[in-house]
């Protein structure tokens, strides 16, 4: 039964960057769940933070009451103020209906379908690279090289742009330098208006030139609205795709019998993806905001405090997983929210799907085998309110046939 919330029991200073906190999110979010499931905290702004998965699971369904109509507040803190919404995440229905159908066309089923083989060959070929060598940092060599070329391939970016649009993002997450990635924010908004401007020029049949050509209420959208689009694929398009692999595989690595096993029941790797996307949780808090006076657990959430959704700790929930830090490939059912709910659910959620299964399958078929490199140093992410590695050295071979 959970503890009765009390003033000597609510942590009113709790800080999701905090590195005790990014080292270890999990055990910080067990005693929220038990002692305090809406949390307070003063830090970056001041938010509400809720850890159980029906308080997230129906505050993420429940668009009335918290609303994402509020630009800039769904990363906290906010990293460049700004007044316009990034479409389609920061407007509610019916608006956000509107909007989200420009954008299901790019990644509707029989697209992923049409991608998966050109993503199926990459990821061979890295992995063969990789095998050959013996050993591979795989954050670099393959998680980011398979997210973003499955983004170009899905919206028709220039490839060749990659390296550049990468530093700005990983720039604007970096908390360390704040002034840094406002500098990478405008180059990106940049490179963006110049794509925008071309594709106005000469047309063609990619993602940018579809945004144009669309129309909202009988209106064309103007650049501002394109480029909030595009800024939110090249930002959630890539770096929660490149987080989930690499938890992936960091796990694998540590758990060898585990490939064996897939290689032995191959019909299990969908149910494995699903509990991978459950265990890792790319995207582990994202923010809302309250649109009237709220009371949830006994705490007053006022009208237009923020209200931080911990899907993290929701998808770790013992009243609805069994056994939740425990990462097994059958768990069925998975009612897991790393992709959200209700009206916001991902648009992308079939590519992160396909992008992991592939993986999978291509190192069964390749008979590879992974294994930590002691050698040298792992390192994760340094935001709280994202969960994925920033350098995952491994060793990379070919297992021998019995």
């Amino acid at each position: 039964m959970a503890a009765t919330v009390t003033p000597q029991t609510i942590p009113d200073d709790v800080d999701i960057h905090d590195p005790a906190f990014v080292a270890d999110p999990f055990s910080a979010f067990d005693r929220l769940r038990r002692e305090c499931p809406v949390a307070r905290s003063n830090r970056h702004g001041g938010f509400w933070l809720l850890s159980r998965y029906d308080d997230v699971r129906c505050a993420a369904i429940n668009w009335r009451d918290y609303t994402s109509s509020v630009p800039g507040v769904t990363a906290i803190p906010v990293i460049t103020p700004r007044t316009e919404p990034q479409l389609p995440i920061e407007v509610d229905p019916p608006r956000h209906s509107r909007y989200r159908a420009l954008v299901n066309p790019v990644f509707a089923p029989q697209r992923v379908a049409a991608i998966t083989p050109r993503v199926r060959a990459l990821a061979r070929s890295l992995f063969e690279k990789m095998a050959a060598k013996g050993q591979a940092e795989i954050v670099a060599e393959f998680c980011v090289p398979v997210a973003v070329s499955s983004l170009a391939a899905f919206t028709d970016v220039p490839l060749e742009d990659s390296d550049r649009w990468i530093g700005w993002i990983t720039s604007m997450f970096n908390m360390s330098d704040p002034a840094a990635g406002a500098a990478s924010s405008r180059e990106l908004n940049a490179y963006i208006e110049k794509l925008i401007a071309a594709r106005r020029s000469k047309p063609t049949d990619d993602f940018i030139s579809m945004l144009i050509a669309a129309e909202i209420d009988g209106e064309r959208l103007d650049d501002n609205q394109i480029r909030s689009f595009m800024t939110v694929v090249f930002g959630a398009g890539f770096e929660t795709t490149a987080d989930g692999l690499s938890v992936m595989l960091h796990w694998l690595a540590e758990h060898p019998k585990a490939l064996e096993r897939l290689a032995e029941e191959p019909a299990l790797v969908p149910t494995a993806v699903e509990e991978f996307l459950r265990y890792s949780s790319p995207i582990e808090i994202f923010g809302r905001n309250a649109s009237h006076d709220l009371c949830l657990h006994g705490r007053n959430i006022r009208e237009g405090d923020i209200v931080a959704l911990g899907f993290g700790s929701a998808n770790r929930d013992p009243s609805v997983f069994e056994a939740p830090n425990e990462l097994r490939l059958d768990r069925n059912p998975n009612k897991h929210l790393t992709f959200g709910a209700g009206p916001h659910l991902c648009a992308g959620a079939g590519v992160a799907r396909m992008e992991m299964a592939v993986t999978l399958e291509t190192l069964i078929e390749a008979r590879l085998s992974l294994a930590p490199d002691t050698t040298k140093e792992l390192r994760w992410k340094t935001r709280g309110d994202r969960h994925g590695l920033s350098c995952l050295p491994l060793k990379i071979e070919t297992r021998k046939t019995s």
